[in-house]
This record gives structure tokens, C-alpha cells and sequence, in this order.
């Protein structure tokens, strides 16, 4: 029944409940009795505990019109009305009375509706513990029936745990789809699943009131433990429920625990089976409703925000490397689809405006002086050249003071063996300005424009370069670098030959590798001539 909403108190105090209602609760003083407002009538539950006798269910099974798993319940008509006068307090073959024309019938429909409403909104009372009101033809007995597995958890930011809930489930079931109503899945070829996830505050507090009501009596000799364990429930802010519906193997029920087990990990959750037995995601009990647990202490859980920030950060590595490889597979380049992120979210720690600025005029400083050298056909005096250059860079950046030992070795005594290298950092002053959103980058076919970056570096100084920089946010440098990396791996892997078919330039890769990897402060390494671009 849609709107269903659980509530574990007494009937309404407005009216006096009939006899029936007054014996049936002497009889049972044990019994629980709910309400279920839906839009078209009010339907009573009283659920079944096992205090309830055999002796009950006989009294009062000529009183209602449907039964189901443990619950019995009558309309609101039916609670209030009086006794019937030929009403037998005995065991009776006598069947129910019929209502009267003038009296308009129960909506036995509507309670046939909110029964199943009841299985689906919270789980089955204890089966092997509840009284079966009377036995199921045979042909019944013998028929598959579903079962059901709950997932309980607490992830302090709700969006993160239907995060990694839909991951988890993606993970361990086949042929996955989503709808309004859920997930529908398989386990085996022949055996389907449907999931319900909800983090609605008024889904979780019915859910975790109705375990409440069967944990809170319930004895155990570890005290702390109980308390723990209700304290625990009380936190819950996410569920889940899997159904396995027929037909089924019987190796597919544990399939089916395994597969819970297994998404409770990641939010570490908690799982409650059809027996009304909680488990921690580790399979060990932690309360039982016949007063049973495997632990000597217990302390209530809450995911930290670090927790849940680093799950979060590990489900956008996930959905970056997806990204990464369609990229790719456009530029018709194919690579491994279980190659990991190389730099995790959870490790990344971005360059500062100012410092990228710094680093930028250094490089191209050097990238300029190796320019000079490496093509005096162009500039006839070059040593006059890169004095002049470091000089009005010096003015405008303060230079000097931002080359590396490396860098600042070779600005004063650089070798010939070392013009072509320290030329290619014209690439990695590109990364940088892109990364400051000043320039746009495109495919790494061909070299950068150096006409393009001399203009705006030439034209500026540091406050006006900081003042006009838009810097990008970390996942999107995040995400060039996870597609650098992998292009970086094929060009290692693959040869000088194989790339010309890609159309790819292994130079201007490893350089924006480089630059990509100080900028995210990869392996934790702050010094420019320390990096790594591993592959």
C-alpha cells in the first residue's frame, strides 16, 4: 500500500476498543498492535509475537478476515463493532459472520492490500518463532516463497550511501536495471532479484522503530551489548531490501547473503535475515530476538566525514576512469579496461594559483633560452637573447628566485646536450596554463604554439596573471591527467612506430604527464626535478 507509514503505539484513544480488542489483548498481553493509514480506509495489525498461544489464534480466527506471515488484522469497522451475539468464546467450525446489506462490508481488499503492504515496509515477524494461524494446503507448503534479506547502515552524507549502494549492487548482480520502483537484477541465469534502497528519514525511523520493538525486551546477559546494539539501530539513516523471488535454487539463498555481506561492507552496514538475527557486515551477530550475540563489547558506529569523503573520492575514481576510456575509444585508441586510477581523488592535493604562476615563468624562462640555442639560425646572438629574456622576466616575475638547483644550473651554464630537453618544457608551460584556465588544450598530436603563450606571458606580470587566471577545478584536472596517464602507458608499451597510427606525440605526452603530476602533487613529491611519470 502506497504512503504506508508504520507506527508502534496503541490503538486511537478516541474510541473504546470493542470486546474483541479488550479479550484478544488480555489473552496476549504481548501482542504489538499497529496502525496503517492509507487514503482509503484505516486497517489495525496486531502482530504476532511468540508469547501468543495456539489457544489465541483459535479464540479469535473466526474475527478476521485475513491473515498473513505472522500479522492478523481487521478493519476499523470490525475493531469497534460489538460482539456478535452467537459469538463462541471456543475452538468453533462456526464461520465468520457475514455483514448485514444495511451494513456495508469490509474492505477486505484494502487489508489484503496494507497486509502486503506491512511485509514490504518492514520485515516478517519471526517465522519459526511466530504461530502459524492455521495450516497451508499442501500444494502451498511445497511452493517457493520469497526471501528477503535487510541491509541497514549509517554514512553521514545520504547522497554517498545510494553512492555506494547502486555500486555494490552493480558489482555483484548480473543485468542490472533501474526504474522508479527499485532494482531489478539476477543472481544466477535462472534465479531474480528485486532491491529497494531508501535514505528517506521516515522509511529508515519505521524501519528502525520496528526493530526496536523486537530487540528492545529481548534478554541478554551482555547488557552493554543490547544497549549498544539499540543505540546502533537508532543511527540508521540508509536500508535496503533484497528479495529473492521464485524460482530458486536452494544454493542461491547463501549466493544471495554473500552478495549483502558484501555491499554491507562499504557503508559497513549491518544485516537482518528473515530469523530476526542482526550481523555486522563481518557475519557476526550482534543481537538476536532470542537473546543470542557474538560479541563481548560492541561500540555503535558512525561513519566520520573522512570516511564518507574518502568514499566518495573512490566512487569518482570509478566513474573518471569509465570517462577516460570512452575518450579514448573515440581517438581510436583501445586500452586495458581494468587499468586503474594512477592518482586516487583521496591523495590529490592541487597547486595554489600563485605557485603554479611561479613555476610557469621558470620554465619558460629555460624554455626560451633552449629555443635560442637550439635554433641560431633564428636569433644570431643568443646568449645576448636569453640575458635580455631572463632579465625583463626577472622584473615582471621576479624569475630568479623560482628555478629549481637544476633549472638554475642551466640558466648559467647549460650544456648542448641538455637545449632539446629543457626546450620541451614549452609543453609543460602550456599544462599550466590551461590548468590557470588561460588556454584551451587539445589532442597531443602536435607541439604547442609558443607565439601563443610568449603573448601572454610577455604582456603581464604576476599580480595581473593572477588577477585574469580562472583556475579549473580539480576533477577536471584530474580527469586529463587519468587520460594522460593511460596515453602515457601506451606510448611506453607500444612504440615509436604504433603511435604514428594513433596519431600521438610521445614528447608533448610525457611532458603534460610531467606538469600534470606536479600540479596534483603526485607520490606526495613537491620538487619540480623530483617528479615521477610513472607508467
Amino acid at each position: 500500500m502506497d504512503g504506508c507509514r508504520w507506527k508502534n503505539r496503541p490503538l486511537p484513544r478516541r474510541k473504546r476498543h470493542s470486546p474483541i480488542i479488550e479479550n484478544f489483548k488480555k489473552t496476549a498481553p504481548n501482542a504489538l498492535f499497529f496502525d496503517c493509514q492509507s487514503e482509503s480506509n484505516m486497517v489495525y495489525y496486531i502482530n504476532i509475537q511468540r508469547s501468543i498461544t495456539d489457544m489465541a489464534i483459535r479464540l479469535f480466527k473466526n474475527l478476521f478476515r485475513k491473515h498473513q506471515k505472522g500479522h492478523i488484522g481487521l478493519t476499523a469497522e470490525e475493531a469497534y463493532a460489538p460482539l456478535p451475539d452467537d459469538f463462541m468464546w471456543e475452538d468453533t467450525e462456526k464461520e465468520a459472520v457475514e455483514p448485514s446489506k444495511e451494513e456495508p462490508a469490509p474492505d477486505t481488499q484494502a487489508v489484503v492490500s496494507a497486509s502486503e503492504a506491512s511485509v514490504s515496509e518492514a520485515p516478517a515477524a519471526n517465522q519459526e518463532s511466530a504461530v502459524e494461524p492455521e495450516a497451508a494446503p499442501e500444494a502451498k507448503e511445497n511452493a517457493q516463497r520469497s526471501v528477503s534479506v535487510w541491509m541497514y547502515g549509517y554514512v553521514e552524507e545520504r547522497d554517498i550511501a545510494m553512492t555506494l549502494i547502486r555500486t555494490g549492487i552493480i558489482s555483484a548482480f548480473r543485468s542490472v536495471s533501474e526504474d522508479e520502483t527499485g532494482f531489478s537484477c539476477r543472481l544466477t541465469q535462472d534465479a531474480s532479484v528485486k532491491i529497494k534502497i531508501s535514505t528517506n528519514p521516515e522509511n529508515v525511523s519505521a524501519q528502525a522503530g520496528y526493530l526496536l520493538s523486537r530487540f528492545q525486551d529481548v534478554y541478554l546477559s551482555e547488557r552493554d551489548v543490547k544497549n549498544a546494539a539499540l543505540m546502533q539501530i537508532e543511527v540508521f539513516n540508509a536500508f535496503a531490501e533484497f528479495t529473492l523471488n521464485p524460482p530458486y535454487a536452494d544454493s542461491d539463498v547463501q549466493l544471495l547473503t554473500n552478495a549483502v555481506y558484501k555491499i554491507a561492507e562499504s557503508v559497513c552496514g549491518f544485516v537482518l535475515n528473515e530469523k530476526v538475527e542482526l550481523y555486522r557486515w563481518d557475519q557476526k551477530l550482534l543481537i538476536s530476538d532470542d537473546g543470542r550475540t557474538d560479541f563481548t563489547e560492541f561500540m555503535p558506529i558512525r561513519r566520520s566525514s573522512d570516511e564518507a569523503s574518502k568514499a566518495d573520492s573512490e566512487a569518482a575514481d570509478a566513474q573518471r576512469r569509465l570517462k577516460s576510456i570512452e575518450i579514448l575509444k573515440k581517438h581510436g585508441v583501445e586500452i586495458p579496461a581494468e587499468m586503474p586510477v594512477q592518482l586516487p581523488e583521496s591523495q590529490a592535493k592541487l597547486r595554489e594559483p600563485e605557485e603554479i604562476i611561479k613555476r610557469l615563468t621558470a620554465l619558460f624562462a629555460c624554455a626560451l633560452k633552449a629555443q635560442a640555442y637550439a635554433s641560431p639560425s633564428d636569433i644570431s646572438a643568443p646568449h645576448a637573447f636569453v640575458s635580455s629574456v631572463i632579465k625583463r622576466l626577472d622584473n615582471q616575475y621576479n624569475v630568479g628566485r623560482n628555478f629549481t638547483s637544476k633549472e638554475a644550473e642551466y640558466i648559467v651554464r647549460g650544456r648542448e646536450s641538455q637545449h632539446a630537453a629543457f626546450r620541451l618544457r614549452m609543453e609543460s608551460c602550456h599544462v599550466l596554463l590551461w590548468a590557470l584556465g588561460l588556454v584551451n588544450i587539445s589532442w597531443p598530436s602536435e607541439r604547442t604554439d609558443v607565439e601563443n603563450l610568449l603573448r601572454i606571458i610577455r604582456d603581464a606580470d604576476t599580480e595581473m596573471l593572477a588577477k585574469i587566471a580562472k583556475p579549473r577545478p580539480l576533477n577536471v584536472i584530474l580527469s586529463m591527467h587519468d587520460v594522460t596517464f593511460r596515453l602515457h602507458s601506451i606510448c611506453v608499451r607500444a612504440g615509436e612506430e604504433a603511435l604514428k597510427n594513433i596519431n600521438l606525440d610521445h614528447d608533448v605526452i610525457y611532458e603534460r604527464h610531467y606538469a600534470l603530476n606536479w600540479l596534483l602533487t603526485a607520490d606526495g613529491i613537491s620538487d619540480w626535478d623530483m617528479v615521477i611519470p610513472k607508467t
